[in-house]
């Protein structure tokens, strides 16, 4: 978490900059990889794999942003997804990321830092759109509660 939360810091705190949005999911995507092989110390591909596997599952599970997370990401890194076998994709270019200007009813008015009326916003292949900013909020959040569970209070 020490590179994904001020990663994901600076992105909120600037939810008009593609470039530190991309970064956000980037890193909260690439933290599955860092969970699930904590602890580890074996060497099979084939097991590191399953272990990753199996922990992303769980976490769409539990936040069904981790899956547009994952989307996004490989779309920054590919630019033009391919179809995948195991789960359809939300989005399908990197163009479905982009900075638009707001309006005042519109999502990115409503979650872009006031007077800047801009904000980024990721576009579904079915035409809806969502703030990137709530996208990654959600996913953040998931990985705190699962990384840092809080339990019951003792008196």
């Amino acid at each position: 978490m020490s590179t994904v939360k001020p990663t994901v810091d600076e992105y909120l705190a600037d939810v008009s900059n593609v470039r530190r949005g991309r970064l956000a999911t980037i890193v909260l995507y690439h933290m599955t990889d860092h969970a699930a092989l904590e602890g580890y110390e074996g060497r099979d591909r084939q097991e590191m794999q399953a272990r990753v596997d199996r922990l992303r599952q769980e976490l769409v599970s539990a936040c069904p942003d981790f899956a547009l997370v994952h989307d996004i990401a490989d779309a920054s890194k590919h630019a033009v997804l391919s179809v995948p076998k195991k789960s359809p994709r939300q989005i399908s270019t990197s163009g479905q990321i982009q900075r638009i200007a707001g309006a005042y009813m519109g999502a990115a008015y409503v979650t872009a830092p006031y007077n800047t009326g801009s904000a980024v916003t990721v576009t579904f292949d079915s035409g809806h759109t969502r703030p990137l900013s709530g996208i990654v909020r959600q996913v953040l959040m998931m990985w705190e509660a699962k990384l840092f569970p809080v339990g019951p209070t003792r008196p």
